[in-house]
């Protein structure tokens, strides 16, 4: 099975990077975060950088280890989110431990490798919290971090002390009343305006808090400080897995165009978590983002039939299926049955007949409805198999842009991996 590039998740699917902060260093676009690993949990032990040109942002890179927990010399903690900042000729990556601890790491290239780490510190104490982001405007280095209460600094030039008289706490908050900050922050301008993006468990009843923090929620204020205003959501990864839990990310502006990096879960479980990207229509002036929502499409504008491989591209799954992984190294959508599916974002069909090809294990008959948009196009049986099979289903499909939507029904479990569209020769 191939993989399409640029599709949602646009790594590798082996590859689980979450909490994505994008970066444009020169000609290409970078994003930083934290390292999952199947079947664990929160993070690992190091960092992968990724990247692609602006010329092509299908086209990814991973550049390897860039930080490690040997690299730090207090603590044998996980890492998780980071961030980077590029100063004076050299890139700084801002990172935290699941003990608490954060610190800096420096290097002369994007991609690392990242070295020299020190503690962040306030009055000589280190500052105890997850999630940094970094932001210079005019000269000045903003840090913000913590959990469920937000606070901003200001950094002095060794970028690993706070200035004391700037720091505030509290300037999002999960309290009642106030704007659902769960963690993530990622600190932006849009305009004129300070826009501070974050995992939210925002709700819309008071006390607007205590939701799943699948929301990636943006506020704007006219100072690094607030008093911040919540404008709305930016993305919301819920259905992605039927376990989500958090989301982190950020939004950036590359060749043009505004993109939201965000990730979602895989497996039933709030980890194995894969970064995904969207199209955002952003008003910078008035600092205002349009919701997106989940798709296959990635990078791609026009999605085709030609470029769905995997079920791992669906961008919604419903009634307790979910993508997983397995030792041999296939990606399938398991429990597949009573209802159960997925489906991808918007496809477009030119008209005339198709076959769909898939690979499929089942524990007993199971049978497969494919729609588009409401419309049943093609539907039949999957006969037990216990090693993977290959079927075929049939239809025609009109000159269309419709959501596709595979549902299952039977009681027998059934698992689907690679899939491959081709449209059949016209006759004459």
């Amino acid at each position: 099975m191939s993989q399409t590039p640029g599709l949602n998740p646009f790594l590798p699917f082996a590859s689980y990077i979450p909490d994505g902060e994008p970066k444009v260093f020169g000609s290409r676009l970078y994003l930083y975060g934290s390292f999952d690993r199947f079947g664990s949990g929160y993070c690992s032990d190091c960092y992968h950088v990724v990247s692609a040109p602006l010329e092509d942002l299908t086209s990814w890179t991973d550049h390897g280890i860039s930080f490690s927990t040997a690299d730090v010399p207090w603590s044998e903690a996980l890492l998780y989110a980071p961030d980077v900042l590029f100063r004076g000729g050299r890139y700084f990556l801002f990172f935290c431990l699941s003990d608490g601890t954060e610190g800096v790491a420096e290097s002369e290239s994007p991609a690392g490798p990242f070295r020299n780490a020190r503690q962040i510190t306030l009055n000589g104490t280190p500052v105890t919290g997850i999630d940094p982001s970094v932001f210079e405007d005019g000269g000045r280095i903003y840090y913000t971090w913590g959990q469920f209460e937000l606070s901003v600094g200001e950094l002095n030039d060794d970028l690993c002390t706070l200035k004391p008289e700037t720091v505030r706490t509290g300037v999002l908050s999960n309290g009642p009343g106030r704007e659902g900050f769960h963690e993530g922050s990622s600190l932006r301008k849009l305009g004129e305006r300070f826009c501070l993006i974050y995992a939210s468990e925002y709700t819309a009843a008071f006390p607007n808090c205590g939701g799943r923090p699948t929301k990636l929620d943006y506020a704007t204020a006219d100072t690094p400080y607030g008093p911040y205003t919540r404008r709305g959501t930016i993305i919301d990864n819920e259905g992605c897995d039927p376990a989500s839990w958090n989301d982190h990310g950020s939004v950036v502006c590359a060749n043009g165009q505004w993109y939201v990096f965000y990730h979602a879960s895989s497996n039933n479980s709030a980890f194995s978590r894969r970064a995904r990207v969207e199209r955002l229509t952003v008003d910078e002036e008035n600092g205002e983002i349009r919701q997106a929502v989940p798709t296959t499409n990635g990078f791609l504008q026009t999605l085709l039939p030609e470029h769905l491989t995997s079920p791992v591209h669906a961008c919604r799954f419903f009634g307790g299926a979910f993508v997983t992984q397995t030792k041999d190294g296939r990606f399938p959508a398991v429990r597949l049955q009573n209802g159960a599916g997925f489906s991808f974002s918007p496809v477009r069909f030119s008209a005339g007949a198709y076959t769909l090809t898939l690979q499929y294990k089942a524990a007993g008959t199971s049978k497969l409805c494919i729609y588009l948009g409401e419309r049943c196009v093609s539907e039949g049986d999957l006969p037990p198999a216990a090693e993977w099979q290959t079927q075929t289903f049939r239809f025609s499909a009109e000159d269309c842009l419709a959501p596709l939507r595979f549902s299952f029904a039977g009681n027998a479990d059934c698992a689907v991996d690679a899939l491959r569209f081709t449209k059949d020769a016209e006759k004459g």
